[in-house]
């Protein structure tokens, strides 16, 4: 099990996180800004988030104060102020000595009116999309030279900022890091999954994601006519939801594979660390999309070796620092779905390099990838 439950307790000045993702919203960023949070010392840090409907049941299990505003208003221009008004009252109200952001734009605005000192933490993507206009690029430079220190998932991030002008040593990476169980799987339920979806004697693929176009399930799904003829047992479980489905689906059906193929929705965290046990191979061939969508790190890789899971994973953004070529798992050409047949049929066929990449992953995780590790990078910063 990975010790996530071990918190740090990092002491802090009193400080306000200002997100327009948080839990129980779904996705990478939120489940690393909650991880983040619960990590520093829960009673100084408060949390201002949007509405979500799901959100108070999530909110009442948690130790640190989180406050809930619409933070987008549609027929409010510039449609960010009236948060500036919220966290204005709110840092007066709590005393708050500083700030930290993520999505820098717009919510870097809001920080440069405050005249209170903040932090930034950067994803990827906040800089790919500020490339498409002048202005972002212009306000993206003024916001990230005025924070105090700015703080990414990455080396992926932190190159992308250093190419705006940000000194190496005013960056520093904080991993994600898994929030999932491995130990203390209850194997009748594991045996009841595995009947009810009829994988006895198979050779499991697995995805776990939103199903964007950028994950790579439409490659995998390519893939399979040829890896069928050659794996008749193979079976690909792609856990997510998203607005993909449909055309994966379709997909899926012009291929004639369909039934080689299942789609899991609605899976909860407990029961996820059951699909990562019964695969063989977890797969994620993320790529670039549109020049902005990219993986910016990818926890699930991480997940899967913490289960002792080899990964195949696609060379882009920020994967290769979740996957080490070679040594967790393999990297792709996200876009050669020769390369990915080829690596998939390689590696059913190397049972012994299976579980030397998928052991040698869980033993990266459980030394590198706690929260506890990365929350003290900033000790001497926050």
């Amino acid at each position: 099990m990975a010790s996530n439950d071990q918190k740090t307790n990092l002491d802090i000045k009193k400080t306000l996180l200002i997100t327009l993702d948080f839990p129980p919203q779904k996705g990478g960023v939120a489940n690393y800004l909650s991880n983040f949070s619960k990590n520093l010392a829960i009673d100084k840090i408060f949390i201002l988030t949007n509405h979500h409907q799901q959100a108070e049941s999530f909110d009442n299990q948690q130790d640190y104060k989180i406050i809930r505003k619409n933070l987008y208003y549609k027929n409010f221009w510039p449609h960010w102020l009236k948060t500036y008004f919220i966290a204005k009252k709110l840092i007066k109200q709590q005393k708050i000595q500083q700030i930290i952001i993520s999505h820098v734009l717009p919510m870097g605005y809001i920080t440069l009116l405050l005249n209170k000192p903040f932090y930034v933490i950067l994803h990827g993507y906040d800089i790919l999309l500020a490339q498409k206009s002048f202005w972002k690029k212009f306000w993206l430079k003024i916001i990230l030279n005025q924070a105090k220190h700015i703080i990414v998932n990455s080396n992926f991030t932190k190159s992308k900022a250093l190419k705006q002008g940000i000194k190496a040593k005013k960056i520093t990476i904080v991993y994600p890091c898994p929030n999932i169980e491995s130990t203390k799987l209850n194997s009748n339920k594991k045996q009841i999954i595995k009947k009810e979806l009829d994988l006895e004697n198979k050779k499991i693929l697995l995805s776990v994601g939103r199903l964007t176009k950028r994950k790579g399930h439409d490659k995998v799904i390519e893939c399979l006519p040829d890896l069928i003829s050659q794996i008749p047992n193979l079976i690909y479980l792609i856990v997510g939801e998203g607005d993909y489905k449909k055309e994966l689906e379709e997909l899926a059906e012009k291929l004639r594979i369909r039934g080689n193929l299942i789609f899991l929705e609605k899976i909860s965290n407990a029961n996820l660390p059951y699909y990562y046990d019964l695969a063989d191979i977890f797969i994620m061939p993320s790529r670039l999309e549109n020049q902005t969508d990219v993986e910016g790190f990818g926890i699930v890789y991480l997940e899967a070796n913490l289960f002792q899971k080899p990964v195949i994973a696609g060379q882009s953004g920020g994967v290769s620092d979740a996957v080490i070529s070679n040594q967790t798992g393999l990297l792709v050409d996200p876009q050669n779905c020769t390369e990915i047949k080829q690596t998939i049929i390689k590696l059913i066929n190397d049972p012994e390099l299976m579980n030397k990449l998928g052991v040698q992953g869980k033993k990266r995780v459980m030394a590198e990838f706690q929260w506890p590790i990365q929350i003290a990078k900033l000790k001497n910063i926050l």
